[in-house]
C-alpha cells in the first residue's frame, strides 16, 4: 500500500515537469487571489498533494475496487493531460502554428501519440494492476481505445479552440489550455470504461 503512495508522488512530480511549459507558454501565473507562487513550487506541491490525496482516497474507498481504480485513473489522467498538453504547447511554440490552423491537428496527434506509451505503462501497471505479461492482443485493444480517444480529444480540442477564439473571452495564449481541458473532460469516461471493460478486465 505504501508503494502506491510513493507512486502517486512520482506521478505528481512527472505532472509538474509537463505542467511547467504549459504555464510558461500560456503566460499563466501560478497564483490564487493575491497569493503568487514560483513555478518551481509545483515540484513540491504536486508530489506531496497527490501523496496525501491518495492516502485519503485509499482509506475512504479501501473496500471498493472500482472507486480505487477510478482514483488512480484520475491521478494518471492528470499526468497524461499534462504530458499531452505540455508537449503540444511546446510544439506550437517552436513551430508557430496557430490554434485555428488545421495543421494544429498534427501537433495534437503527435502529443497524443507520445502520451499513449506513458498512459499504457501507468494504466496497466498501476491503475488496473495487471500481473500477467503484456500481450499483443491487449496492446492492440489499448491502442484502439486510445486512438479513438485521440480522435475524440483532437476533434473536440480543435472545435473548442476555434469556438473560444471567435468568442474572444479569454487570452489567446490560454485558449489552447482551455480547449484541451474541455477535450480531456469529454474523453475521460470513454477512456476509463474502455480500458476497464475491454482491455484490462480480469481474466
Amino acid at each position: 500500500m505504501r508503494n502506491d503512495y510513493n507512486i502517486a508522488a512520482i506521478i505528481g512530480f512527472i505532472t509538474a515537469v509537463f505542467i511547467t511549459p504549459i504555464l510558461i507558454f500560456s503566460e499563466t501565473p501560478l497564483a490564487y487571489g493575491s497569493v503568487s507562487l514560483p513555478i518551481w513550487s509545483l515540484f513540491l506541491i504536486l508530489p506531496i498533494g497527490e501523496y496525501v490525496a491518495y492516502i485519503i482516497a485509499s482509506k475512504l474507498f479501501s473496500h471498493v475496487m472500482a472507486l480505487r481504480q477510478l482514483g488512480r485513473f484520475g491521478i494518471v489522467g492528470l499526468m497524461n493531460f499534462s504530458v499531452d498538453t505540455g508537449i503540444v504547447y511546446t510544439l506550437q511554440y517552436y513551430t508557430g502554428i496557430s490554434l485555428d490552423d488545421p495543421r494544429i491537428l498534427y501537433l495534437f496527434v503527435v502529443s497524443g501519440s507520445l502520451a499513449i506509451v506513458n498512459s499504457y505503462f501507468w494504466q496497466r501497471t498501476w491503475t488496473f494492476s495487471e500481473k500477467a505479461p503484456p500481450s499483443t492482443k491487449e496492446f492492440i485493444g489499448f491502442l484502439m481505445i486510445t486512438l479513438l480517444s485521440i480522435g475524440i480529444n483532437s476533434g473536440v480540442a480543435f472545435w473548442a479552440g476555434t469556438f473560444l477564439l471567435r468568442l474572444d473571452i479569454i487570452a489567446e495564449s490560454r485558449v489552447l489550455g482551455a480547449s484541451k481541458i474541455i477535450a480531456t473532460a469529454v474523453s475521460l469516461f470513454w477512456n476509463f470504461f474502455g480500458y476497464k471493460l475491454f482491455v484490462f478486465r480480469k481474466k
